[in-house]
């Protein structure tokens, strides 16, 4: 089974690299400066909310600044992460493999970890960063790979 028979055109990339820095930079400035534009105030549909009260299959208003920089970083990472290259093959094929094998192994020990050593709203904060690690893990050690063989073919 070819691996590259499941990728995105690879003209997408450009768009996944958008919206990471884009998503980067909103959710620096909602963490760095406290930024909450009055106009992402809304009201938005909730399978679960739990402020004050815990409310569920119900609308309630909030502050999607943080939404929008998550699908705009999740977004943009798996748009870099599962675009085809220029020229596939199989060597491409086995990095991938490899990186998706290692990000894995990383992953489930970060998951464990965090279970064994993060309580409470540490433990949120923790699956948060779970979110995108697998990604960014995968990610990098691809681009590593891929990056040592073209450096190879020069």
């Amino acid at each position: 089974m070819k691996v590259n028979s499941y990728l995105l055109p690879g003209r997408l990339r450009p768009v996944g690299i958008i919206f990471l820095i884009a998503g980067l930079g909103i959710l620096f400035l909602k963490y760095k400066f406290n930024l909450k534009p009055d106009f992402l105030e809304v009201k938005v549909f909730a399978l679960y909310s739990f402020y004050i009260e815990a409310k569920s299959f119900t609308f309630i208003t909030h502050q999607v600044i943080e939404e929008i920089g998550g699908v705009l970083l999740l977004t943009g990472m798996f748009l870099i992460a599962f675009t085809k290259e220029k020229v596939e093959s199989e060597i491409i094929d086995a990095f991938r493999l490899k990186a998706f094998m290692i990000a894995s192994y990383l992953n489930f020990f970060y998951l464990l970890v965090s279970v064994l050593f993060f309580y409470g709203f540490g433990f949120v904060g923790a699956l948060t960063i779970f979110a995108i690690f697998w990604l960014a893990t995968y990610i990098l050690l691809y681009r590593y790979l891929f990056y040592r063989y073209k450096k190879k073919q020069l």
